[in-house]
């Protein structure tokens, strides 16, 4: 019998936070929030029907898990404020390895269990998974967890609505693997390169409408078609033009330049430099100079105008 009283305690309550509370929360799990006494997310949890805790509560002590879902660069901060609450052998998970892998938080507190529980979805999808009961697939690691915390990671992973593997890996293996796809493709080819196509087309003539149709919206039919057909079945089913035009893109843009700045980027994240670069980043202000930048973006206006109304 579990010397715990209470069930899970998620720390943190942004997307990703309310996307696991909601789908823990339907499939009879108790859930807690618990909140800085000044975070504005206090209401919005209470005005979801969430029970909510401060932080610096002796009663942290009585939940058997742990749910770290604030941002990853506040792990360490938050853990450190609570140090004094926290039980032996408390389920730690974490939703990536990033602070776990970069911080040694396993090494700063030896007494708990750290367990990675890493979703491969954004946090609305995590939610519509569970509520169509359609595949979602997680990497999971407990090597450093005892038989305690692995029993309890295999409860919230079909409690969470995981129906695919999980995909067993470790902290660093899923924090590096994550970090490249991130900057190789998902949050820079793929943005940036459809932001770039469409300024070339609009600059050759085409309309901004059907320039976003082709640039931004088939983006997704693209990525469907490659997730349900696989590699082979995908070039097999592209027009003659679509796979004769992207092996000459191909060839064009993945030429050595490309492959070396691919291997800077790994280089950096497996040495740590990545790491202390965001120690450093003021990220409000990068944020803040993103948004600019797309804010007013010809491309943003035709999301805007027709591409919300296309959406799922």
């Amino acid at each position: 019998m579990s010397k715990f009283n209470k069930d899970i305690l998620i720390i943190g309550f942004g997307a990703q936070a309310k996307a696991w509370a909601l789908n823990l929360r339907d499939s009879g799990r108790e859930v807690v929030i618990a909140l800085r006494k000044e975070s504005k997310s206090i209401q919005i949890a209470k005005s979801m029907n969430f029970a909510t805790l401060l932080l610096k509560s002796d009663e942290i002590s009585n939940f058997e898990n742990l749910l770290l879902l604030a941002p990853d660069d506040q792990h360490a901060p938050i853990l450190a404020s609570i140090t004094s609450y926290l039980s032996e052998d408390q389920n730690l998970f974490y939703a990536h390895g990033f602070s776990v892998t970069y911080e040694n938080l396993n090494e700063l507190y030896p007494q708990q269990n750290h367990i990675l529980l890493a979703p491969k979805a954004i946090a609305s999808e995590v939610r519509y998974a569970y509520e169509t009961k359609s595949p979602l697939v997680a990497v999971t690691s407990e090597e450093y967890s005892n038989d305690s915390g692995k029993e309890s990671l295999k409860n919230i992973i079909k409690d969470l609505g995981i129906t695919v593997g999980p995909v067993v890996s470790s902290f660093k293996e899923e924090t590096n693997a994550d970090l490249f796809s991130e900057q190789s493709i998902l949050c820079s080819l793929i943005p940036y390169g459809a932001k770039h196509s469409f300024e070339k087309l609009v600059e050759k003539g085409i309309s901004p409408e059907i320039a976003y149709i082709e640039c931004w919206h088939e983006v997704k039919l693209i990525a469907d078609a490659m997730l349900k057909f696989g590699p082979l079945e995908f070039f097999k089913l592209i027009s003659p033009n679509a796979l004769m035009g992207g092996i000459k893109a191909k060839d064009k843009i993945f030429d050595a330049n490309l492959l070396k700045t691919y291997e800077s980027l790994w280089q950096d994240i497996e040495s740590g430099k990545f790491f202390h670069a965001t120690k450093e980043c003021d990220f409000q202000k990068l944020q803040s100079e993103v948004l600019k930048e797309w804010n007013n973006h010809p491309l943003t206006e035709q999301f805007q105008e027709i591409g919300s109304k296309l959406k799922r």
